[in-house]
């Protein structure tokens, strides 16, 4: 149907790096790199002290950005862009008539530190840049995409990105969207879950094998940063210009899990977003033939989301995993990788 959406361009940066092929490769090969020490975490005392850094150059040469751009742009941001860039060269478009719906956790947590430190040194806010407020405010990702980008289309920080671009689309609001989330390292982020136990602070010398989702002795997930990017757009604007489907959004569901703990949701989230997303794409349980999971690698986390799943398909087994086993946990990156 000409207003099916589908996906049009893909673009990835994570620890594995940002070779859209190479990765899906070392995947399909259950090739993992091993996970970093954050440096940071390690001065700071914490249980757990790796990550998943990408390495990658995302300076204003690199992303090939003015220094009047580059300014605004904190590390989510240049993340972002890296992944957006990728995921528009593969669909062979720009993003100026695009809707731009990006996935972030907070606004860049670098620049409020530089502004704290800042205003303890001088002891006066006039000496803070005024450049600092689209790198704090919680927009800052989709903001700067628009301004790098020049697209003239409707914009929104959300946390269900993917969902929140193709639910634009069939209503008619855009043809297009570049849709994805981003997240990276900061010592604030990394200490709460750290404090929390919920990373795995009992590998810490084996980093190969750290983020281990369903096994037996999961012990925690492993933090990493990243940014995932996907071009969708309507089937009839992807004919129109001839571009290669790579795939179809059928359906999407989404949930909250009020009646369960803040950090300890209950199944029930999972299994009505499922049974949602199965109802708005007339697809039968019975039809599904694998499953790509949430599977963070929490001894709780992963225990829910299988009972989830056991529900919606009444026993029947089905294979699923995780990628996060490869990627770790990109928070906001993660539904888009």
């Amino acid at each position: 149907m000409d207003n099916d959406v589908v996906v049009t361009g893909m673009g990835v940066v994570c620890h594995m790096g940002d070779d859209l092929q190479s990765t899906l490769g070392k995947l399909r090969e259950g090739k993992s790199e091993p996970f970093q020490r954050y440096q940071d975490a390690v001065a700071l005392d914490a249980r757990c002290v790796l990550i998943g850094h990408y390495a990658g150059d995302v300076s204003d040469k690199a992303l090939g950005i003015e220094k009047s751009v580059g300014r605004f742009m904190g590390r989510s941001s240049r993340l972002a862009l890296r992944a957006s860039r990728l995921a528009l060269a593969q669909a062979g478009t720009d993003a100026r008539d695009a809707a731009v719906i990006f996935g972030s956790g907070s606004g860049d947590v670098d620049a409020h530190r530089e502004i704290y430190a800042k205003l303890e040194q001088t002891k006066s806010m006039r000496k803070v840049s005024p450049f600092v407020v689209p790198k704090i405010m919680a927009s800052t990702v989709s903001a700067n995409l628009v301004n790098a980008l020049q697209s003239k289309g409707p914009s929104a920080t959300v946390t269900a990105a993917c969902a929140g671009g193709a639910m634009l689309l069939r209503a008619g609001a855009c043809q297009r969207a570049l849709v994805g989330g981003a997240e990276t390292i900061d010592p604030h982020f990394h200490a709460g879950f750290d404090s929390m136990r919920a990373y795995n602070s009992a590998d810490n010398d084996r980093p190969e094998i750290a983020s281990r989702p369903y096994a037996a002795d999961r012990e925690g997930f492993v933090f990493s940063e990243g940014a995932g990017a996907l071009v969708l757009e309507t089937r009839a604007s992807a004919a129109a210009r001839g571009a290669q489907v790579l795939g179809v959004v059928r359906g999407f569901g989404m949930s909250s899990d009020g009646e369960g703990e803040m950090v300890a949701p209950s199944s029930d989230g999972a299994y009505r977003a499922m049974v949602a997303a199965l109802s708005a794409s007339g697809v039968r349980a019975d039809e599904i033939d694998y499953i790509n999971t949430h599977g963070t690698s929490t001894p709780v986390g992963d225990v829910g989301e299988v009972e989830a799943i056991k529900r919606v398909m009444e026993g029947r087994r089905v294979p699923y995993s995780s990628t996060k086993g490869y990627t770790g946990h990109t928070v906001s990156a993660a539904g888009a990788i």
